[in-house]
């Protein structure tokens, strides 16, 4: 994209460093508030560290007024994990809309079709069909879930919802896929993206796996050989009328506000994140499925999927994208994220209740933002 703004944009040029992840998020962090020594122009903040970015003064330009005219294009829910108190300091690089993915030869051999389920009640009952030594799903995120039902681990307000009555009882919801119906079980490894995982994938131990339009490019990258196999779906739903998809993961596009070349970094922005062609081509090159309304509707975003048995990924994404619901963002969201890894280890071990659990977390949590008001 930057060659391509470089052909009618005289002097522009653009170079890129790639820092593994936490190591960047640290390194900007300290560049900030050093007044910018050593930051970039533009910097790519991964959704669930922006809320550190935004704690005391933000070194990020706010691109409210910019992006004013880009009202009716952008999903309003995608932006708000980059707005906080009124100001938005990011563009949402992907719709991040929540599928089912499946192996639809196991599901066959079960005599069952996920995309014929209306609710997660469905997908157990049909789960058990399913042979020997093979799994259903990969225990579900929390927070993935939870957003599927319309909440969230914070409010629109910044407001602590983590210990809300529908998150306790999501949260026991997941509990009971293990335990009562033997659907949901820790992966592989125990997470999603791992060797083990993928190595038991690749055997045909998993029949299906929930995740975003960015996760379709990790089963192409991690296991190549089982394309034409996979399949994809919506969301079985909570309820015959509840919702069919959720949201999961993010990251935003931002410019640091101590840059001497804000106005050049914000063109290239336009050019890349809000144009048709700039979506379309994110999402040939990485799946991930634009936020930017005009360009959902793109042919180019219909093709046919080899590695999906020849299905239009696109025009899944397209159908949930209207219903993906807003995620909310706050300065504590990371360090609240923080806290609950090991007390969900807790939890699943059985040592401390869901209730508890989470209103542990919370308390903590709303101690510590009570403390620096």
């Amino acid at each position: 994209m930057a060659e391509e703004y470089a052909a009618n944009n005289a002097g522009f040029e653009l170079n890129v460093t790639e820092i593994a992840a936490q190591e960047m998020f640290d390194k900007l962090l300290i560049a900030l508030q050093s007044g910018g020594v050593g930051a970039p122009d533009i910097t790519d903040i991964e959704q669930g560290f922006f809320g550190n970015f935004i704690r005391g003064d933000v070194g990020l330009v706010d691109l409210t007024d910019r992006l004013a005219d880009y009202k009716d294009d952008l999903v309003p829910g995608r932006q708000q994990l980059y707005t906080w108190q009124g100001k938005t300091y990011g563009i949402e690089h992907a719709l991040t809309p929540v599928v089912l993915y499946y192996r639809a030869d196991l599901w066959e051999a079960a005599g069952a079709d996920p995309a014929e389920f209306t609710t997660w009640d469905d997908f157990t009952v049909s789960a058990a069909g399913l042979g020997e030594g093979i799994k259903a799903l990969p225990f579900p995120v929390h927070d993935l879930m939870l957003r599927q039902r319309g909440a969230d681990y914070f409010d629109a307000d910044g407001n602590i919802t983590l210990d809300s009555e529908l998150s306790i009882e999501t949260l026991q919801w997941i509990l009971n896929l293990r335990d009562s119906s033997g659907v949901g079980e820790i992966p592989d490894g125990g997470d999603w993206f791992n060797p083990s995982w993928w190595g038991a994938v690749n055997e045909g131990k998993w029949a299906s796996a929930v995740g975003a339009d960015w996760y379709a490019g990790f089963f192409k990258d991690n296991v190549p050989e089982l394309s034409g196999k996979w399949k994809a779906a919506k969301l079985p739903g909570f309820t015959a009328d509840g919702a069919r998809t959720s949201c999961w993961g993010g990251t935003g596009a931002t410019i640091v506000k101590f840059s001497k070349n804000i106005e050049p970094a914000w063109g290239f922005l336009e050019f890349a994140m809000l144009s048709v062609d700039g979506n379309v081509k994110r999402f040939q090159e990485t799946t991930l499925f634009p936020p930017f309304i005009p360009a959902m509707s793109d042919e180019r975003l219909q093709a046919p999927d080899e590695y999906f048995s020849g299905q239009n990924l696109g025009g899944l994404y397209a159908e949930v994208g209207p219903s993906v619901p807003a995620q909310y963002q706050s300065p504590y969201r990371a360090e609240l994220n923080t806290r609950l890894g090991p007390v969900m280890q807790e939890i699943w071990n059985g040592t401390i209740s869901p209730e508890d659990g989470l209103k542990q977390v919370a308390d903590e949590m709303r101690a510590t933002m009570a403390e620096d008001q």
